[in-house]
């Protein structure tokens, strides 16, 4: 099985290499330190497995959700590990439901990755001791309290970047009451009460960087060409 290792920690991607590498059938070819880095390599290094941190430098990768869904759609068939020390609820939940094959915390032992790699191929995802009850007593508050829509999201990540309400409302032709309501109602699906706490929990998911001006697009458009079929 050839793996590609994605953490912004170089320890921690050395020892998780070691442990890999004397696994039968396991190969670590290529390693990363950013979510940009990681698209790149995936064009050019094929492998089976991508196990990787959530929250990452990242500048043309807009969060480490939207990471997730990428590697989903253009890698379809290979693995997709999280290693994370983010215990938000609502972020894992996104995670999982984001279609990934296994979700770790890097205080977890060691050998719960080689578990979860013994599980790839089952129907649910593997979840490591760490978050497994996290998950399981925030069901209810999960049913309570949706994930935050699309178009949701995308109102909270422009309003932390630094835009006001009305530029949002201009951006998406919609009326300022409209996107007020918006954000509103995904902070309240997040349980944030202010936007102090809607600032940490954007940095949960961004890796500590807002998308910057100018990259309307959270993927990477010369990658995106690249694979695109070319029409007559």
């Amino acid at each position: 099985m050839k793996i590609i290792l994605a953490d912004d920690h170089p320890v921690f991607t050395a020892g998780v290499r070691v442990y890999l590498n004397h696994l039968p059938d396991c190969r670590v070819v290529a390693s990363v330190s950013s979510a940009d880095a990681l698209v790149e390599c995936l064009q050019s290094t094929p492998c089976d497995l991508v196990i990787t941190e959530f929250s990452m430098p990242m500048t043309r990768v807009s969060d480490g959700l939207h990471l997730l869904s990428y590697i989903r759609r253009h890698h379809p068939h290979t693995w997709l590990v999280v290693l994370t020390t983010n215990d938000f609820p609502v972020v894992l939940h996104q995670i999982i439901n984001s279609g990934v094959n296994g979700l770790l915390h890097k205080s977890d032992a060691i050998p719960e990755i080689g578990k979860t790699i013994r599980h790839l191929g089952n129907s649910t995802p593997y979840v490591g001791p760490s978050f497994e009850a996290l998950l399981r007593n925030g069901m209810e508050e999960q049913v309570r309290y949706p994930i935050p829509s699309p178009r949701e999201t995308e109102v909270l990540r422009l309003y932390v970047a630094g835009n006001s309400l009305r530029d949002i409302a201009r951006r998406f032709s919609k009326s300022v009451k409209t996107v007020s309501l918006q954000k509103a109602s995904a902070m309240k699906k997040l349980g944030l009460r202010n936007d102090i706490e809607l600032g940490r929990y954007c940095a949960t998911v961004s890796g500590d960087n807002i998308q910057p001006e100018g990259q309307e697009d959270w993927c990477l458009p010369e990658l995106e060409s690249r694979e695109r079929p070319r029409t007559a």
